[in-house]
């Protein structure tokens, strides 16, 4: 990375904020109601990234949109409150930002502006785009494209920063920069594999690509 770069978008879940225990407790609320075959953490790990529906299908093999309401009535405010900011993210937002870098998110959940209002990383973010604000989920760049768009900078001057292989492939798709970072359920290997430029185990290393320390 460059000092011509002028924005690090993020992904949300697994990637600035631990939002697996508070998904795998709500999942398994939603399970009980419904009688579903409960899942475990390590389950849960293997959706995060996918829009919702797709995981209740990885889950319990459908989707019904009665589950969908149920979850969003019930549980939405019960799993804004158990996602956890990893360590140093706001710390590595901050140094970003010192810098003169803008920041912003974009991810697969709907209605993402939530979750980040929730974790108090609104006053960090130039933009936040969730699906509700495209057609296509990632690895469709859409997203990806609106975001840098928002932004005023080309692809040549943004890095998105993510936890997945789907997070990697929608990079490379918008000519991206991907940072890989191994606090999902991707290790250095997989993320590599996806397309990622680094890869890096913790937020804090992110502005250090800068060359700006």
């Amino acid at each position: 990375m460059t000092k011509d770069t002028k924005a690090v978008i993020f992904d949300f879940d697994m990637t600035l904020a631990d939002s697996s225990y508070a998904i795998h407790h709500c999942s398994n609320l939603l399970a009980r109601k419904f009688g579903l075959e409960e899942v475990s953490r390590e389950v849960v790990l293997a959706g995060i990234g996918l829009p919702i529906e797709d995981c209740w299908r990885l889950y319990w093999g459908d989707f019904k949109e009665e589950w969908l309401g149920y979850y969003r009535d019930e549980f939405r405010g019960v799993e804004q409150t158990g996602i956890r900011l990893f360590p140093n993210t706001v710390a590595a937002l901050e140094e970003l930002r010192a810098k003169g870098v803008k920041t912003g998110v974009v991810s697969n959940r709907r209605f993402a502006r939530r979750v980040v209002d929730a974790t108090k990383l609104t006053p960090y973010m130039d933009v936040i785009i969730g699906l509700e604000d495209v057609t296509n989920a990632k690895p469709d760049p859409e997203a990806l494209f609106k975001a840098i768009g928002k932004l005023g900078v080309g692809a040549d001057e943004a890095v998105y920063v993510g936890d997945t292989d789907i997070d990697m492939k929608t990079a490379v798709a918008a000519a991206v920069r991907g940072v890989g970072v191994t606090t999902g359920n991707f290790g250095e290997d997989g993320l590599a594999a996806a397309g990622a430029w680094r890869v890096c185990s913790d937020l804090i290393e992110v502005p250090g690509l800068f060359g700006l320390r």
